[in-house]
Order: C-alpha cells, then structure tokens, then sequence
C-alpha cells in the first residue's frame, strides 16, 4: 500500500537541519492532502483537508503561495486532531509513504504529531522522495551540477505538460501520484 501525502504550510523551517522535535523551528500545517493506493496503483481513499489555525495565523508571503488565508482557515478548515488522527492510521497501514520533497513534508506532518502528543511513526516507514529520486532523470543544471527537480518540472519532463494549480495539495499530490506511477512504470523508481 502507498501512501501519497503533500502539505501546505506557514512559511519555510529558519533551519533545515533541525531535528522534527525542534517544534518552534517547524512552520505549521495548513492543508494536507493524501492518496492511498493499493500495489497495483488501483486508488483507494484520498483526502483534503484545510486545518483550522489554533494558536497560529497564517503569513500573508505563505497566504500568496498556496492562496490559504487565516480568516479562510478559520471558515473552512478543520481541527488539527481530527484530521491528524485519521492520517496517523493511514501511515500505520501504509508500506511506503511517497512525497515530491519528502524531507520537508515528512517533518511538517512529523512536528505536528508531536504538538498533538501523537507518536512520529514516519521514520519507521519505508519512503519515496519523487524529488530526490529524479535528479539525474530529468537533468536540470543547478549551480552545483544538477538541481532537484520542482514537481512542475518532473511532470513537464515525463508528461511534455504542465498542471494547473502548483502549490495546492491537492492538485500536487494527484500530479505526484501521476508521476510516481509513470516512473515505476519506466523502471526509473
């Protein structure tokens, strides 16, 4: 079973290299969407979820990139637990976790189980970075050799097309599954 998960957040972690236990480095979740996928690639669930700030807002530079503001959050969103609580079963079910920037994802949600007194079962599961994995596939010049690929830029490179909507998780997750299923089909992953 896959699980393909994609995050929205508050901004960018002040360091990289901090471990997900350092809470106030790790910016806040505001959307996540998932696919769950069984061996064969047949969808099973999926999910999209806008999380309602609780002792948060969200920064106008993040509300211009993912268009999620925090008097949309607070309308439309959901509370944190809930919708962590049934995404903590899925990742329990799930053999492989898959995410286009896994590192980032992976301590977004990972940070968040931990504000929830929920146990980081993350690093115990097997994972798929598309990002990291399709380096040297798609061959993008970077200032030191190749650079990783954003997701707009795997896609074009596999499908000679874009998708509309960069920086939704919804739209991301479906074009990273799209992706992911296209590259094991070419033996690239």
């Amino acid at each position: 079973m896959y699980l393909f998960f994609d995050t929205e957040t508050t901004g960018l972690p002040r360091n990289w290299k901090a471990p997900v236990t350092d809470l106030n480095n790790w910016p806040r979740l505001v959307q996540l969407a998932y696919l769950y996928y069984d061996n064969a690639g047949n969808k099973i669930s999926g999910g999209d979820f806008i999380i309602k700030p609780e002792g948060f807002t969200i920064p106008a530079d993040a509300s211009r990139i993912h268009g999620i503001s925090t008097e949309r959050a607070i309308e439309e969103g959901l509370n944190l637990a809930t919708v962590l609580d049934d995404f903590h079963s899925l990742i329990n079910e799930a053999e492989i976790l898959v995410a286009h920037n896994m590192s980032f994802d992976e301590k977004i949600v990972g940070a968040e189980f931990l504000r929830l007194g929920l146990k980081n079962i993350i690093d115990s599961k097997t994972k798929i970075c598309t990002m990291h994995s399709t380096t040297n596939f798609c061959k993008l010049n970077g200032p030191y050799g190749y650079k990783w690929p954003k997701l707009s830029e795997l896609h074009f490179k596999l499908f000679n097309a874009g998708f509309d909507e960069a920086h939704n998780a919804a739209v991301d997750i479906n074009a990273t599954a799209k992706c992911f299923w296209e590259l094991k089909r070419l033996g690239i992953i």
